[in-house]
């Protein structure tokens, strides 16, 4: 269930590496370099890097090396070209591996060069001399991970991020051994690693992400929508109080929904849906009709006619007057290249109210061109057969939805059954 949560754990340590960017000091004395010359060559390798100008950056640390002799320019090209994946790699490790035991740096990014090129050994060789120091510095201990994660050594390397962990609660070595978790399914180790980092270092997206994946496949939903909130919160996207709001429907808190829906302006179309679902018509016609008025879109015209039609239907208030004004707004909205929704509502209310059932049955076909397979089109043409006196026609297609037990059920379905089947007797006597 939860071996996905690898998959997106890699995506984000990707991006995370691409991103990492982090000079070392530049020169240990200045007193002995100081010239003009040089400080503006410093600076100037400095402003490309500031200007993600990678390579220029990393020649002009790679110049400054081979003419002054410091280590520390020799790093930051070396660092600059594996982290961007830029030219020269191989030359910067051959130059590197003459200082190796002046420069735990160079070492590490030797490492690097390593890992990339799949040079195990060396690699391990490397990192174990620098353990050795027992500096427990925690770049060795997730350098030492690493290497034992492309060896797929899983619980070794677990061991060694956690080492790191406990002197650096870095959340890219947070997602290392989430992902080893994952791999090894150990879903409850991942949920307490993640809730302990965000009590310690608050919401971020990453961590958050993931610890709702974990909170929506247990159905906690009130953890669930507070972490969504934070989420929100963190990134004002509107898709994360969307999220709540969906939660709050399918636990039937539609009042509530609602309420998150207005305070934070989503989707009006949003707001009309649950305006209906809790047969608040009058917002939901108010808020159709200004939508259309500012934008002129008909849909929301047609919305409007629905709206008025199921508000008359819940109050028992349907009379001759207000179907008329009802047709008056779909016949100034619809036209054959409206959704097939409102085609089919549209021609099933001229047909079942005998305002005009041959009309009606065009609008009807012209929503199974759109959706050939829908049961409830299929289901309003066989009604306008069976108001033609066609009940054979009828018949024949209501067959066909027949298949979906669910759609059968329905107190519509078995009402249009029990006519046709009637009717079909009357033809027989």
């Amino acid at each position: 269930m939860y071996r996905n949560l690898l998959f997106i754990v890699v995506f984000i340590f990707l991006n995370a590496c691409a991103n990492k960017q982090n000079i070392v000091v530049v020169y240990k004395d200045y007193t002995e370099q100081k010239s003009k010359e040089f400080d503006s060559r410093v600076m100037k390798a400095f402003t490309y890097s500031h200007f993600n100008q990678y390579k220029e950056a990393r020649d002009e640390f790679l110049a400054l090396f081979k003419d002054y002799n410091v280590t520390n320019f020799l790093e930051n090209a070396y660092l600059l070209t594996l982290v961007n994946q830029l030219d020269k790699a191989d030359e910067l490790n051959e130059l590197a591996r003459a200082y190796l035991n002046q420069s735990d740096s160079l070492k590490r990014l030797s490492i690097l060069y390593d890992l990339q090129n799949l040079n195990l050994k060396r690699a391990e060789k490397y990192v174990k001399e620098l353990l050795a120091k027992k500096n427990n510095d925690p770049r060795d201990f997730e350098i030492y991970g690493d290497i034992l994660v492309a060896k797929n050594d899983l619980r070794n390397a677990i061991k060694y991020y956690e080492l790191a962990y406990k002197h650096f609660q870095s959340e890219d070595l947070l997602l290392k051994i989430v992902g080893i978790y994952a791999n090894l399914n150990q879903v409850k180790n991942i949920k307490i690693l993640l809730e302990n980092f965000k009590k310690s270092n608050g919401c971020t997206l990453k961590t958050c992400i993931l610890l709702a994946q974990i909170y929506s496949n247990e159905k906690n939903i009130k953890a669930l929508k507070e972490l969504y909130l934070n989420l929100y919160q963190l990134s004002h996207n509107k898709d994360f109080i969307l999220a709540i709001i969906e939660l709050l429907i399918s636990q039937n808190h539609k009042q509530e929904a609602l309420e998150f829906a207005l305070k934070y302006d989503v989707k009006d179309n949003v707001k009309i849906f649950l305006y209906e679902n809790l047969k608040q018509f009058d917002e939901a016609k108010k808020l159709s009709l200004k939508i259309y008025e500012r934008d002129g879109n008909k849909e929301y015209l047609l919305r409007t006619a629905i709206l008025e039609f199921e508000e008359a239907n819940f109050k028992k208030q349907i009379t001759a007057e207000k179907i008329a004004q009802i047709v008056k707004k779909f016949e100034e909205g619809i036209d054959e290249d409206a959704d097939a929704l409102y085609l089919n509502y549209y021609g099933y209310l001229l047909i079942d109210y005998d305002l005009d059932i041959k009309k009606g049955m065009k609008f009807v076909e012209l929503a199974l061109e759109k959706e050939p397979n829908n049961f409830y089109y299929i289901d309003s043409l066989a009604w306008g057969y069976y108001k033609l006196g066609k009940c054979k026609e009828a018949w024949e297609l209501l067959q066909k939805t027949f298949d979906d037990k669910e759609f059968v059920e329905s107190e519509e379905s078995k009402k249009h059954i029990k006519a046709i089947r009637g009717c079909l007797k009357d033809d027989f006597r």
